[in-house]
């Protein structure tokens, strides 16, 4: 005997709703009223009072992934679904659709249309279904990723879109009543991916036409109250109140906050200050968000100038969009661009500089800023001085390798220096080298040497390692030949090595310093027999030869 099946009860969500119990995936609902049959794929979405489903055609054979419809599914107990069931019915007409876009010459229109509804049993549990055309993304998803600011342009391609749907529906008797970024989905198809669909009507409202405004406290607050309109807080939802959902809306796309935006949890507090801000609603916008376009605010005092059950002037609300659009060089039709308003911050950038530092051997200290090359340029405005690394100037000393140099502390900033003043010192050797052989070296000979060694010095120039640097030996041209410069006592006696630096002092840059030093080689000064003072200049190194 085969046991019962155990129903699953709903659970409750929200304002007393029941939340379904997840259909399985590949579930087929039979559609009495047009026939079909509807495969259940996977979840796509979570609603307030229900879930949302991808869906197939079930007698066509599809992909894997291929679901081209989407089910609404509500447990029976619950009514928004049903609201909007009976909407799409009277109101989703395909013809109807066209009707209305061949009178107003327009190529799309963000208005949805359905495909089937009916109840469904699954698990012992009686539910409501509806199944419509799947969509994309949806703007408030959008908004958020970009940082919650949308370009102005986009901002208002959007208000036009929803000012097509909202004439739409008014014209068909209805208001909406919750218009706002979570309901307006873009389209999937090629020839609609610029175009913005108003979904969710299960608050959509007859209007009364033959009654006079009557605020309802029954119905107060309804809708989503960062958006909600002053008549929609008193109960009785409009087409006025329409447009002005549509203006918080923009005005939220374009600035990211709304003024009353700390105050949701308390509907009351809220209507008391979109009071106050429409009263007075340009010097409102001005102070608080002067960035806000002129078109915008217009928008709000036309609102602000009509009676409760006026029929809205769409088309004076259609000129002020696009006039603006007009001024950006942009149409309602132009690809929608959901890039961030809010400039994006630099990108660092870490240049090579080359420092040239000499060590000159005087005492004096030079103020003279030293040449820097940027990426191959010589700037001429001079910059900071970093703080070179005493342990790298020494004469004697084998400068750190690159890999030594990168593993010290790291400078913080991005801005790159542009050039650097370095001092220039004499830095005394660390130790004085060694005699080598054959090496004539005063300072390191005893007075018993010196003696015995006095007749051929005297015959001969003596260079100690405390000899200033007459010129700098660096990069030149083969064919240059420098006056000051002695061939038989300086050449290649110095080396240039490059370095790459990274001071201990923060400065304003991440940026690779390379500093060229000219470092002094240990070697003896050559004496050259059968050479005498002479055969060499007259003035040698601006000294004048021994007599």
């Amino acid at each position: 005997m085969a046991g019962r099946v155990k129903k699953v009860a709903p659970k409750k969500k929200g304002a007393g709703y029941k939340m379904p119990a997840p259909i399985p995936t590949g579930e087929v609902i039979k559609d009495t009223l047009f026939k079909k049959e509807w495969r259940i794929g996977p979840s796509i979405g979570v609603g307030g009072f229900g879930e949302i489903y991808s869906a197939c055609d079930h007698t066509i054979k599809t992909k894997g992934s291929d679901y081209p419809y989407a089910i609404k599914i509500e447990p029976h107990e619950n009514g928004p679904l049903f609201v909007e069931i009976n909407f799409y019915l009277r109101n989703a007409n395909k013809d109807d659709i066209a009707k209305f876009m061949q009178s107003k010459k327009l190529t799309s229109l963000g208005m949805p249309t359905f495909f089937g509804k009916g109840s469904h049993e699954c698990n012992g549990v009686t539910y409501r279904y509806l199944v419509m055309e799947r969509f994309g993304k949806d703007v408030w998803s959008l908004f958020n990723e970009s940082g919650k600011s949308f370009q102005p342009a986009t901002v208002f391609q959007l208000g036009l879109q929803m000012l097509d749907v909202l004439e739409y529906i008014h014209s068909r008797g209805y208001v909406h009543a919750d218009l706002k970024g979570a309901n307006m989905l873009l389209g999937l198809k090629k020839t609609a991916k610029n175009q913005v669909y108003l979904v969710d009507f299960g608050l959509a409202t007859r209007l009364k036409e033959d009654q006079p405004f009557s605020p309802d406290p029954k119905n107060a607050h309804n809708g989503t109250i960062e958006y909600t309109s002053r008549d929609a807080h008193l109960g009785e939802p409009t087409m006025r109140g329409d447009l002005e959902i549509l203006g918080y809306n923009m005005l939220h796309w374009l600035t990211g906050e709304l003024p009353w935006e700390k105050a949701i949890k308390q509907p009351k507090t809220v209507q008391t200050m979109k009071e106050t801000f429409m009263k007075s609603v340009r010097s409102s916008i001005k102070s608080q968000f002067p960035n806000v376009p002129d078109a915008l605010i217009k928008f709000f005092e036309y609102i602000n100038s009509m009676k409760p059950k006026e029929v809205p002037d769409y088309k004076k609300c259609r000129k002020l969009f696009e006039d603006f659009l007009k001024n950006e060089g942009k149409t309602k039709n132009s690809t929608l661009d959901f890039a961030s308003n809010k400039s994006k911050s630099p990108k660092k950038r870490v240049n090579k500089i080359v420092v040239e530092d000499v060590v000159d051997g005087s005492d004096k200290e030079s103020d003279e800023p030293v040449k820097v090359k940027q990426n191959g340029d010589v700037p001429k405005k001079r910059g900071r001085k970093p703080k070179v690394n005493p342990d790298l100037d020494t004469e004697n000393k084998v400068p750190e390798t690159e890999k030594e140099i990168k593993k010290k502390a790291k400078r913080k900033s991005s801005e790159p220096a542009v050039l650097v003043k370095v001092k220039k010192t004499r830095l005394n050797p660390v130790v004085t080298p060694p005699a080598r052989t054959n090496h004539n070296n005063i300072s390191t000979q005893t007075s018993l040497e010196k003696t015995r060694h006095s007749s051929r010095l005297n015959a001969s120039r003596h260079v100690s390692f405390d000899s200033p640097i007459s010129e700098i030996v660096g990069e030149k041209s083969k064919d240059s030949v420098s006056i000051n410069s002695s061939g038989d006592i300086f050449d290649d006696s110095f080396t240039i090595k490059e370095v790459k630096v990274k001071p201990k002092r923060k400065l304003l840059s991440t940026e690779e310093v390379i500093v060229k030093r000219v470092v002094r080689k240990k070697v003896a000064p050559a004496v050259k027999k059968g050479r005498s003072w002479k055969d060499s200049a007259t003035i040698v190194n601006g000294r004048s030869p021994p007599k």
